[in-house]
């Protein structure tokens, strides 16, 4: 199965997905806390199962790695071709009724990240991305915005972040949050990450930045900022397929004046492990 086609599929699930969980809105069905301020709500694992039923449904043979499941379950991360899914990236928003959640599905196989897919079913907005294709907003073409020349670039620069759970990495988060507010136009906490990520790709912030994020947070996003013209890193600068959780997005202009703000608040920031998101090797 080509690209155009994985895309297709990708964007039927995704719609799909928004779909059971737009039905489930002020019903979540149950919630529980994975982690510190780590919020699972019950209607992620029916829109996960749903999507999950139209991705194997067309492509049997590939794996599939959602962030709903058993602690103890087997991850397929060495499969060849492999869907990596954030079933609703924004719980805490969906659960309490803020419209700013998210579908995000990624698509990788041996040569890399080739589709990606985020959808926001409270607007009716999909993103969308193939390699090599460019990345678009329900069809149309979208890019990344540099604000001005100059100084200008960073001081009518608009900057998206969200804070992590963990109260040590909040911390350090409030603390970058600080060092890029006082230099920025300004700064706004979205509760998606994939939202945030695909709005530096439509050129509706110019940055994104987060210090505790997983692979399917990203995977989605990923090809679509790519694909827009974003520059997409791990926090310490290097390849955003190894990182220690921190990620920046950005439209390029910044993105060196970005890390340098944030290693200024945070020097040990981005050391990198391998990530499964990684192409494998052989």
């Amino acid at each position: 199965m080509d690209d155009p086609v994985r895309l297709e599929v990708a964007i039927a699930a995704a719609r799909e997905g928004g779909r059971v969980a737009l039905a489930h809105v002020g019903n979540p069905l149950y919630f529980k806390l994975k982690g510190r301020r780590d919020l699972l709500v019950g209607a992620s694992l029916a829109v996960q199962d749903a999507i999950r039923d139209v991705l194997l449904g067309a492509c049997p043979d590939d794996g599939f790695v959602g962030e709903e499941g058993p602690e103890d379950e087997v991850l397929p991360v060495d499969a060849e071709r492999l869907w990596i899914v954030d079933p609703i990236d924004g719980s805490t928003n969906y659960f309490r009724g803020v419209p700013n959640f998210a579908v995000s599905i990624g698509y990788r196989d041996a040569n890399g990240f080739r589709v990606g897919v985020v959808y926001d079913p409270s607007r009716d907005e999909l993103f969308s991305a193939r390699s090599g294709d460019g990345a678009r907003l329900n069809g149309e073409r979208i890019h990344v915005h540099v604000a001005g020349e100059g100084e200008d670039a960073y001081e009518l620069s608009l900057i998206g972040t969200d804070l992590p759970g963990d109260t040590e990495a909040r911390i350090k988060a409030m603390r970058a949050a600080t060092h890029v507010a006082n230099r920025m136009l300004g700064l706004v906490m979205l509760g998606s990450p994939a939202l945030g990520l695909c709005y530096v790709a439509a050129g509706r912030t110019h940055a994104y930045f987060h210090l505790a994020l997983q692979l399917w947070d990203v995977a989605g996003a990923a090809l679509i900022l790519q694909e827009s013209g974003a520059a997409f890193t791990n926090g310490g600068g290097s390849s955003w397929l190894y990182s220690d959780g921190s990620y920046l997005a950005s439209n390029g202009r910044i993105h060196g004046g970005m890390l340098r703000l944030l290693r200024a608040a945070l020097p040990d920031m981005g050391a990198a492990r391998p990530d499964m998101g990684a192409p494998r090797a052989d």
